[in-house]
Parts: C-alpha cells; sequence; structure tokens
C-alpha cells in the first residue's frame, strides 16, 4: 500500500497553526485527527474533510449530496495555506465532540 508523501502531509499540519492535529496512517491514507477527534484524510495530496454543514468555505469546495455514501469535502492542496482552514478543522472537530455526546 502506498501512503501520501511524508512532505505533502506534513505541508498541510503545518498550515493548521496551534491546533491539537496529529495524522495516523490507515488505509493508505493518513487520518487527520483534531483533538482526538477524526476529522478527515490526508490522500493524492487533497484534504478530505467530513462534511459537518461549515457555511464559511468557498463555493468551489463541492459538497455531498445528502444521499451520497461519503460525506466529506474535498479540499486541494492549492487550500493548504488558507486562512479558514485551520479554523475549518477546529471547527469539525468540535461539531463531531459534540454530536457523539448526543448519542452517549
Amino acid at each position: 500500500m502506498s501512503y501520501e508523501n511524508p512532505g505533502i502531509v506534513q505541508e498541510w499540519l503545518d498550515n493548521l497553526g496551534e491546533l491539537n492535529v496529529d495524522v495516523k496512517k490507515m488505509f493508505g491514507c493518513y487520518c487527520l485527527y483534531c483533538d482526538g477527534q477524526a476529522v478527515g484524510w490526508i490522500h493524492d495530496s487533497v484534504l478530505s474533510l467530513r462534511e459537518v454543514g461549515l457555511n464559511y468555505l468557498p463555493e468551489d469546495i463541492k459538497r455531498p449530496a445528502p444521499e451520497d455514501k461519503i460525506q466529506e469535502l474535498i479540499i486541494p492542496f492549492d487550500y493548504v495555506t488558507a486562512e479558514w482552514l485551520p479554523r475549518s478543522v477546529q471547527d469539525t472537530a468540535n461539531i463531531r465532540r459534540k454530536s457523539q455526546k448526543q448519542y452517549d
């Protein structure tokens, strides 16, 4: 199994500022965690961020249809330095944590 280039992964991580993020190799990708919450995947130079309804992302970030099996936003490497990126990762972690607590 071939994993993403470690330099690409590190660049994504470097641009997430002071967030508490980590990655783990899984299924040929790197699973991205923020504050212990799985928030997405780094693969093929893109960040696949879980869809949680963030309303401030650029319009060219395509949202999955409600019936799509995979509910993730594909964020191209062009956005690795975007100002909104750290906020989107942190917000995704916070929303996922809150929704998990509802089921506990």
